[in-house]
């Protein structure tokens, strides 16, 4: 069963993003795609040292899609509620906030706007998985110029390990952002 999971993540990550499809057919992210741009961005030992720093570092993908699948579902049940505030919100305060446009104005995208809830679900959804992914990626480019420096006091200041020191750092980081 361990074998699979990570397989089984995947799946769920690939048919989570084709569910927030965008307008015109363009897909969302979904975490797997956003962990391979991080494993070429941040280079492969990098990537082991965020995300599997004590191990093999041949789980270090699937903890990446794990831990970007939660957040995904973390925002998105976020984004539910802070849509589900939005319709409940008078109608002409909604309107004086948004233009002169109704919710289902404002987010709707088909003829007859019956979408509206779920654009507005996907659309927040879709911002915060972007602005954790950018810092997380900011966070990194500083960790990486900070250990640059000097290796040996970056070690020591965000853990006795190396290989666990620079995942220390970006999640410090990231979390300041």
């Amino acid at each position: 069963m361990k074998r699979f999971l990570p397989f089984i993540i995947v799946a769920l990550a690939v048919t989570a993003s084709a569910a927030f499809a965008g307008e015109g057919g363009a897909q969302v992210k979904g975490p797997a795609q956003v962990c391979k741009n991080e494993l070429a961005t941040l280079g492969a030992a990098n990537f082991k040292s965020l995300y599997a720093p004590g191990g093999s570092g041949a789980n270090a993908m699937g903890k990446c899609v794990s831990k970007h699948a939660h957040a995904a579902e973390a925002n998105r049940a976020n984004a539910a509620k802070a849509c589900k505030a939005e319709m409940a919100t008078p109608e002409a305060d909604f309107r004086a906030a948004h233009d002169g446009k109704s919710f289902a104005e404002f987010y709707g995208r088909n003829k007859n706007d019956r979408n509206a809830y779920g654009k507005c679900v996907s659309s927040k959804a879709s911002t915060a998985n972007a602005q954790q992914e950018a810092a997380t990626m900011r966070a990194a480019n500083v960790c990486k110029a900070e250990r640059a420096v000097d290796r040996v006091a970056f070690t020591a200041k965000y853990g006795g390990k190396a290989a666990s020191a620079f995942g220390k750092c970006v999640s410090s980081k990231s979390k300041k952002q």
